[in-house]
């Protein structure tokens, strides 16, 4: 307000003007906006009754903007952010005025020094190209288009580039419309939710180097490889009882393996969830199932079939997230990492462990 009234000149940083101030808020992956106490108020933590206080509230005549878990940069000249704003509006996947061909034109000029090396992971996470696309977007959008993230941008048509980015902007659009995260198909699971197979794979793909999943069956490497086809509803997996199959040397299909759904007594098989263990101890890093109603009680050791480790100890379930084995599961010693070396137990796990929990067991788990 001082700069306003006095009209001094642009502080140390020579990026603000006394006429003309912004504010820059940044939500990264928890923030949260509230008009009107219209919106997301978190709580302090995942249990509890508390909230957490604002980071900025705002009253304007007829209306209190508050912001939460943000981090805000101020004062900055206003000025560059509308330009960039107004330049970029054509390619925000979430503006009205998205048009593909602008983005098409853009990643073919000279001007944009793109390599032909560039991975389609990193193109579609720029934000001075595609704003509004972040990683899980990314992540769905590829899948849907059927296009493995560690294609390079030279070894695709521009059909296949323009599929990805709308499949892209019907993500996150549907998103923005619907206030939450619309149904994932592969991100963050080990089950693929089109094809129904544990061959979702997972690592840290391109320069942006952000974790990246993807199903090895729907996505192939190799764009000539005919793959099953992808509906265009986003429908979540059955995750009642987990049932799998068998099959003898002939190829004949077994009687199938019925693995029953853990229930909470309180509000039954829908609300089970699976949680690793955090705290310090004997059973840091196990997993369990618990009921995600805030409140309820219900507990279960999910791991109480799991082999032993050399330390006579059950062993702990992780998720390979190398480049060449990411995705697949492992038992290790679950002394390791308490702070000594453990026995050095490995095992590539087996699917008759990850069966049982079906699209509960995730890999960010």
């Amino acid at each position: 307000q001082q700069q306003q009234h006095q009209g001094e000149q642009p502080d140390n940083d020579g990026q603000s003007q006394g006429h003309d101030l912004a504010l820059r808020l940044h939500f990264g992956m928890n923030g949260s906006l509230q008009v009107n106490n219209i919106g997301t108020k978190p709580r302090t933590t995942y249990n509890s009754q508390q909230y957490d206080m604002p980071t900025l509230e705002i009253t304007f005549e007829s209306k209190i903007l508050r912001t939460y878990q943000t981090s805000i940069s101020i004062p900055i000249n206003a000025k560059a952010p509308r330009m960039k704003f107004m330049r970029l509006s054509t390619h925000d996947v979430c503006n009205s005025a998205f048009t593909i061909r602008n983005v098409l034109d853009q990643l073919q000029s000279p001007s944009l020094h793109i390599s032909p090396d560039a991975l389609i992971s990193d193109v579609l996470l720029d934000q001075n190209i595609l704003p509004g696309i972040g990683n899980i977007i990314k992540v769905e959008g590829l899948h849907e288009a059927r296009i493995h993230p560690k294609r390079m941008l030279s070894s695709m048509s521009s059909n296949e580039l323009s599929t990805a980015i709308l499949a892209c902007q019907r993500y996150a659009m549907k998103w923005f419309t619907d206030g939450r995260a619309p149904w994932k198909m592969v991100y963050n699971q080990t089950i693929c939710g089109t094809c129904k197979e544990i061959s979702v794979r997972i690592c840290r793909v391109g320069g942006t180097n952000r974790t990246t999943f993807w199903c090895s069956r729907c996505q192939p490497m190799n764009a000539n490889v005919q793959v099953h086809s992808i509906s265009n509803t986003i429908t979540p997996f059955n995750t009642n009882d987990q049932i799998t199959t068998k099959k003898d040397s002939n190829g004949t299909a077994e009687l199938a393996t019925i693995y029953p759904k853990k229930i909470c007594p309180n509000h039954g098989p829908n609300k089970v969830i699976l949680r690793r263990c955090k705290k310090s101890g004997d059973n840091e890093q196990r997993i369990f199932y618990t009921c995600k109603e805030r409140g309820c009680n219900y507990f279960c050791w999910a791991d109480t079939n799991f082999p032993s480790c050399k330390c006579g100890k059950r062993a702990v379930l992780r998720v390979s997230k190398t480049d060449k084995t990411g995705g697949r599961w492992f038992f290790f010693c679950a002394r390791r990492g308490m702070k000594v070396t453990g026995c050095g137990y490995f095992l590539w796990t087996e699917k008759k462990y990850l069966d049982r929990y079906g699209q509960l067991l995730t890999p960010l788990l």
